[in-house]
């Protein structure tokens, strides 16, 4: 995406920009305070497209993450226990069209997933809410479903690159030629919320685009445990 504002410009007005913005959850007005701006290669992405960086996006809905030594490594998953696994969008920067989320089954093993995995679409965002934080979900989306004990993983895309799909999975990125080497395109922490680690609980910053800012869509995933890579 092209950027709004030089690096230089949004570095110094983002500080005060996030101490003045108001985020509305569940229609209620919340003031959202400072923030200190984190300074790594991806929040600098983000800045430069005028948009605020991962670890400030979750900071405001009360999550820390440590967004560059923090990423857990987490490409697959099973239920953790009783009940439905729920993932849904928590944040949106990415391309104004059409966002989409869900599952798939995984293989059994990492090194056997190389088949384009039948894919389960669960929600969408519409193209004018993916600038947004609690971006809503489009009428017939669903965040809860059940994979049964096999392993799965999940999945994004935008209409904004047609027929393309970011996996959880780093090697079926290679169904995306634009993406070349650079294949990790999920990037999960775990859900520490106001000082507490949320049980079975991960947050994703996924990348769809090309500039690694890891905030095109953000998601919550409850009620999972990951799976080990060489499993």
């Amino acid at each position: 995406m092209r950027s709004l504002f030089s690096f230089a410009t949004a570095g110094l007005i983002l500080p005060a920009l996030v101490s003045m913005l108001i985020m509305q959850q569940d229609g209620i007005n919340i003031p959202v305070p400072h923030y200190p701006v984190p300074h790594d290669a991806m929040a600098k992405a983000a800045i430069a497209c005028g948009e605020p960086p991962l670890q400030i996006i979750l900071a405001r809905q009360g999550y820390t993450i440590d967004e560059l030594h923090g990423e857990v490594s987490a490409q697959r998953f099973v239920k953790a226990g009783p009940g439905p696994v729920i993932t849904k969008p928590i944040a949106a920067y990415g391309l104004p069209d059409i966002c989409s989320g869900g599952w798939y089954p995984a293989a059994l093993s990492a090194t056997l997933q190389s088949k384009y995995p039948q894919k389960h679409m669960l929600w969408q965002v519409a193209p004018y809410n993916n600038k947004q934080p609690y971006p809503p979900r489009m009428k017939g989306s669903r965040i809860s479903f059940q994979p049964g004990s096999r392993p799965f993983g999940v999945w994004v895309s935008s209409e904004g690159f047609k027929n393309e799909t970011v996996f959880s999975e780093n090697v079926l990125q290679h169904f995306v030629a634009r993406f070349g080497s650079d294949r990790h395109k999920a990037h999960v922490y775990v859900a520490v919320k106001n000082g507490r680690v949320v049980p079975n609980t991960y947050l994703i910053g996924w990348e769809y685009s090309t500039n690694d800012d890891n905030q095109d869509m953000v998601t919550m995933i409850q009620n999972v445990r990951p799976v080990a890579e060489n499993q």
